[in-house]
C-alpha cells in the first residue's frame, strides 16, 4: 500500500517506515494510536511537529498535507 501511495503521488522525498514503533512514542502518539487500525499515517512537518495523523488512507489530504509543508 505504501507503494501505492509513492507511485499515485509520485513522491520524490523519504518515506519511510516505522517498523518498530520508535517514531511512534518519540512523536507521542502512542496513546492516541495504541489500537488504532491499521495503516497509520503520520506526515511530520518541517518544523518536526505532526502535522497530520490518521488512520484512514485519504491520498489526497495527505498530498495537500504535504504540499503546504513544502510550500507549494
Amino acid at each position: 500500500m505504501l507503494q501505492d501511495f509513492v507511485d499515485y503521488t509520485g513522491a520524490t522525498f523519504p518515506i519511510l517506515l516505522d517498523r518498530g514503533e520508535e517514531v511512534l512514542y518519540n512523536y507521542g502518539l502512542g496513546q492516541e494510536f495504541w489500537s488504532a487500525a491499521y495503516p497509520q499515517d503520520w506526515i511530520i512537518g518541517a518544523d518536526f511537529k505532526v502535522a497530520h495523523a490518521s488512520t484512514a488512507y485519504e491520498p489526497d489530504v495527505m498530498i495537500a498535507v504535504i504540499e503546504d509543508e513544502l510550500g507549494r
